[in-house]
Order: structure tokens, then C-alpha cells, then sequence
């Protein structure tokens, strides 16, 4: 199972389902070594890709590595990088019942077929511009091939 957890915390790192997280600053914050100041009220963006795909963070960042969450107290140390439900009180409420239902539905999946890429697969993925969901442009053509 740790592996399979593995496996997940990389896809999402690599396809978090939102792009961007968003906050609303709840009082004036002055960012450090610097005169900018962030006005109460003022909506926020926090753009994923460029959290998850730092290489300072995660290194060779545009490689498939679930080796990278073997040690996930080593994740988040320096800071938050690694946010695919948010964080916080904020944190999505539907993380955990997320990550069991797309356990649940791999294991079914992969218990009966192996997935294999055909030609019709988008190799580097596409995204849809306009899409608030992360979302392939042409979809993900797989072929089912049962056991």
C-alpha cells in the first residue's frame, strides 16, 4: 500500500487537480526583505505548477518519481511545496475520501486489466486553457487490456 500511496502524492504532484490554490488575505501582511504589502482582503493566487514542479524542491521535475514521497516526513520540511489539498484550516474537506476512492478504483482497475498508451495518447499531456479542473485538452486514450 505504501507504494500505491507513492504513486498517488507523485500524480499529484505532477496533475494536481486545481492549478492554483486561492486565499483571501485576512489583514495587511508586509512581505519580508521587501516593501511590498499585501492589503486585507486582497485575493491571492498560489499557482501549483510552480510550487510542484520547483526543481530546488523536487528535482528533475518533469519525472514520473514516486521514490520522491518514500520519506514523507522529508516533504513540506522547508516550507510548503507540496500542496495538493491546500493546507491549513483551509485544507480540502474531501481529501481523505479523494485519496480512498481513487485507491479503491485502482485497485479495481489494475486487479483486471493492465493499461497500456496507444497512439491516440498525448505525449506530453495537454491541458485545457480554460478549464478551472486540471483536464487533458484531447482526454487520455488508454487501452483496457484484461488479465
Amino acid at each position: 500500500m505504501k507504494f500505491l500511496d507513492m504513486c498517488i502524492a507523485e500524480t499529484l504532484r505532477k496533475y494536481p487537480a486545481l492549478p492554483f490554490l486561492d486565499r483571501t488575505c485576512l489583514r495587511d501582511y508586509k512581505v519580508e526583505n521587501s516593501d511590498l504589502v499585501i492589503e486585507k482582503a486582497t485575493a491571492v493566487y498560489i499557482p501549483m505548477f510552480a510550487l510542484h514542479y520547483n526543481p530546488e524542491f523536487f528535482p528533475q521535475p518533469e519525472k514520473y518519481d514516486p521514490q520522491r514521497f518514500a520519506d514523507k516526513s522529508k516533504i513540506n520540511k522547508e516550507g510548503l511545496y507540496y500542496v495538493p489539498f491546500g493546507d491549513g484550516p483551509r485544507i480540502c474537506i474531501g481529501n481523505r475520501f479523494g485519496l480512498l476512492t481513487v485507491k479503491i478504483g485502482l485497485v479495481s482497475l489494475l486487479s483486471n486489466y493492465k493499461l497500456e498508451a496507444t497512439s491516440q495518447t498525448p505525449r506530453p499531456i495537454k491541458f485545457e486553457p480554460k478549464a478551472l479542473i486540471l483536464q487533458s485538452n484531447v482526454g487520455v486514450p488508454l487501452k483496457f487490456v484484461p488479465f
